[in-house]
C-alpha cells in the first residue's frame, strides 16, 4: 500500500513540478563537452528530485510512522539532497548570468566544486555513521571501523547514483530496481513509488531531470539503507552500474594523468563511452536497467532472500 499511495502522491507532485519548473525556467545547463546529442536537452526543467523526495518523505512518515529508522533514513536523504540542491543553484544561476551577457571562466553546467560536495558527503556520511554504529548497526567487532566503512560508502554511493544520472530514466529505472532488495523498509517502499512517479516523466524523452538534488539524495538514500539492512558488504553488487559508473571515471582521470592525455574510454561516466560506440540512449539505459536486476538478483541469492 505505501507504494501504490507514494505513486499517486509523486505523480501529483512531479506534474505540478514540471509545470512551475516550465513557467520559472528551470531549465537545465548541458556541458559543452558533454555528447553532442544532448545539447538537443538543454532547458528541460530540472531539478525534479525535489518532488519524489518530497512525496516519499512525507508517504514513508505518515504511513510507517516516526521509527527511529525511518527518521534516520530521511535526515540522511534529505541532507545529501540539500547539498545536490545548492550545486543545482549555483548551476542555474551560472545559466542566468550568461544569458545576461555576463561571461565567466567555467563551464554554465558546473556547480559546486567537487572537492566541496565530497567533503559534505563525508560530513553527513560520518554523522549517520556515527549513528548506525552507536544503535547496534555493525558488521564488524570494532565501531571505529564501522564508522569508516560507513562514511565511505555514503560518500562513495552519492558520488555514484550521481555519476549515473546522465540519460533520461537511467537513474531513476536503476535506482528503482536497487530499491527491490530493501524492500522491508517502509521508507525504500515510498521512495520506490514516489521514483517510479517520476519515471513517468523523466523517461525518454525527458521532460524534467532529477539533478543533483536527486541523483544524490538517492545514492545516500540506498547506501543507509543497505547499512540498516546489514548488507552494506554486498552494495558494490546491489548497486553495480553505480559502481562501474563512478570507477570508470577514476580510471579515466588516472590514466589521462599517467599517459599523458590519452584517454581510456571515448568519454566517462561509462554510459556515455557507450552512446559514443554506436549504442542509442534507450539501449544503453535499458540495458543498464538490466545489469542492475542480475546484481540485484544475484545479491539476494547470497543474501539468502530468493531460491535461486
Amino acid at each position: 500500500m505505501i507504494v501504490v499511495v507514494a505513486v499517486a502522491v509523486g505523480m501529483v507532485l512531479t506534474g505540478a513540478f514540471v509545470k512551475l519548473a516550465t513557467t520559472y525556467g528551470w531549465g537545465k545547463p548541458v556541458r559543452g563537452s558533454g555528447p553532442q546529442s544532448h545539447l538537443a536537452k538543454a532547458g528541460t526543467p530540472t531539478m525534479g528530485g525535489v518532488s519524489f523526495l518530497l512525496a516519499a518523505s512525507a508517504v514513508a512518515l505518515l504511513m510507517a510512522g516516526a521509527r527511529v529508522e525511518t527518521l534516520a533514513l530521511v535526515a540522511l536523504t534529505l541532507a545529501a539532497a540539500a547539498i545536490g540542491l545548492y550545486d543545482d543553484l549555483i548551476s542555474l544561476a551560472r545559466k542566468r548570468r550568461r544569458l545576461e551577457g555576463i561571461e565567466e571562466d567555467v563551464d554554465e553546467s558546473t556547480g559546486l566544486l567537487a572537492r566541496y560536495r565530497l567533503l559534505g558527503h563525508f560530513v553527513i556520511g560520518l554523522a549517520f555513521a556515527w549513528w548506525a554504529v552507536s544503535d547496534g548497526f555493525r558488521v564488524t567487532d570494532l565501531a571505529w571501523l564501522d564508522v569508516v566503512l560507513y562514511a565511505f560508502a555514503i560518500a562513495g554511493s552519492i558520488n555514484g547514483f550521481n555519476f549515473t544520472d546522465g540519460l533520461d530514466g537511467l537513474a531513476a529505472g536503476v535506482t528503482a530496481i536497487v530499491l527491490l532488495f530493501f524492500l522491508g523498509s517502509p521508507f525504500a517502499a515510498a521512495l520506490l513509488g514516489a521514483l517510479l512517479a517520476f519515471l513517468w516523466y523523466n523517461g525518454h524523452p525527458a521532460r524534467v531531470f532529477m539533478g543533483g538534488v536527486g541523483s544524490e539524495a538517492l545514492g545516500a538514500a540506498v547506501a543507509g539503507l543497505a547499512i540498516l539492512d546489514g548488507t552494506v558488504l554486498l552494495l558494490p553488487l546491489v548497486a553495480l552500474i553505480p559502481v562501474l559508473e563512478v570507477v570508470t571515471v577514476i580510471l579515466q582521470v588516472a590514466y589521462f594523468k599517467a599517459t599523458g592525455g590519452k584517454r581510456l574510454f571515448r568519454m566517462t561516466p561509462i554510459h556515455h563511452h557507450f552512446e559514443l560506440a554506436g549504442l542509442s540512449e534507450l539501449q544503453v539505459t535499458m540495458r543498464f536497467w538490466i545489469v542492475t536486476a542480475v546484481g540485484v538478483a544475484a545479491a539476494s541469492a547470497l543474501a539468502g532472500r530468493a531460491p535461486w
